[in-house]
């Protein structure tokens, strides 16, 4: 009686989640969620709401906040609110000696000194979920970004294809051109050449690549080189189920931000992924063959006629020549103008769906799909 009245009053076992958990959690199939943060403590909070109003079975999806070196504000928010609440693992990447150096290399401003800390934070943050806790797959947020009701769903789902198809390599919650009168469809999602980032999803297929010469600046950019991308491709939404807020205190600091990123509309429709037919998605031939036929029955425009169509509700296809995309497409529709490493944003093959006044439109050059 003695024993069970001190056991009675021993404290409660502690929920916290330890590595443990997470390995326990990862060899059962969850999905890592890791958050990469440093030192904005408002908009981890901000981000941390978004995530917590989104239906997820923690299990299924354990949130793993990372956070580079240790100001104490930030350390302090999560511990309390996060750590002792067991809702997140908390975990610090401290910051490499000779990051100064790595940064010299590409100029040694603080800009350059700030990629390259991140890229190290992100090859720290991989080592650990993969290598460590054993994850095989692993969703990255950082502390400046929203996610939509339906973003675990949506993960959920396309974990299968991820690690099914050979021709994949992430799963990303962004649409480059998900600006509200450029999007349609919530439970529209498509596979393209482009690497978006902004809450996206990889296998540890792809780190037991990259593990041995994982980027050392400028991380997305190294992600969009044709010798890590190996002609693969990223799946991603019509409407963006990830927003970024971080206009103040980034290293970009907020340049893109006006004219573009907070422009991207954040999906606000419920879709249950797990009901929809992603048949199209599952391998590069089915996505082939989806487009041709959606192309070949579409209705050919122009972008002087495009708009004559307004409320009409049709698929249309517009071809355009890619030398003269800035002047003709991109500035017709607001797209952003640019290409990376020879991709334009959301393209595959040369194709970038849009919406336009209630309309489908399929952007595509003359080299594909090859039209009777």
């Amino acid at each position: 009686d003695l024993k069970a009245k001190v056991i009675d009053r021993l404290p409660a076992v502690s929920t916290e989640i330890t590595e443990d958990t997470l390995r326990m959690l990862a060899s059962k199939g969850a999905i890592g969620v890791a958050i990469i943060t440093c030192k904005r403590p408002k908009y981890l909070t901000r981000a941390m709401d978004s995530i917590f109003r989104a239906p997820r079975d923690p299990s299924m999806f354990p949130l793993v906040i990372s956070q580079d070196a240790n100001d104490a504000p930030m350390r302090e928010l999560v511990q309390k609110n996060y750590v002792k609440t067991g809702q997140a693992f908390h975990m610090h990447h401290e910051h490499d000696p000779n990051a100064k150096a790595v940064a010299a290399k590409f100029g040694g401003s603080k800009q350059a000194m700030g990629y390259v800390l991140i890229a190290q934070h992100f090859g720290f943050v991989m080592k650990r979920m993969f290598d460590e806790f054993g994850f095989e797959a692993v969703i990255f947020l950082e502390e400046d970004l929203e996610v939509s009701p339906d973003f675990f769903s949506y993960f959920e789902a396309m974990k299968p294809i991820l690690r099914n198809d050979k021709d994949l390599f992430c799963v990303s919650a962004w649409n480059d051109n998900g600006y509200q009168n450029l999007v349609l469809d919530p439970k529209a999602a498509f596979r393209t050449d482009f690497f978006p980032g902004l809450g996206w999803m990889m296998d540890k297929d792809l780190w037991d690549e990259l593990r041995n010469h994982w980027a050392v600046a400028y991380w997305d950019e190294y992600m969009r080189r044709p010798d890590i991308r190996k002609h693969r491709h990223c799946i991603r939404p019509e409407i963006s189920r990830s927003f970024t807020f971080g206009e103040e205190g980034g290293v970009s600091g907020g340049q893109f931000f006006k004219g573009h990123l907070g422009k991207i509309k954040l999906n606000d429709v419920m879709v249950d992924w797990s009901k929809q037919d992603l048949s199209h998605l599952v391998s590069a031939k089915a996505f082939d063959d989806y487009l041709t036929a959606q192309i070949s029955a579409a209705v050919q425009a122009t972008t002087e006629t495009v708009d004559s169509f307004s409320t009409q509700s049709k698929v249309l296809r517009i071809e355009y020549e890619d030398p003269k995309y800035k002047a003709t497409v991109a500035k017709k529709f607001g797209l952003m103008p640019d290409e990376k490493e020879g991709i334009r944003r959301m393209s595959y093959r040369g194709v970038i769906p849009v919406a336009w006044l209630t309309n489908r439109i399929y952007l595509h050059t003359r080299n594909w799909p090859h039209l009777k």
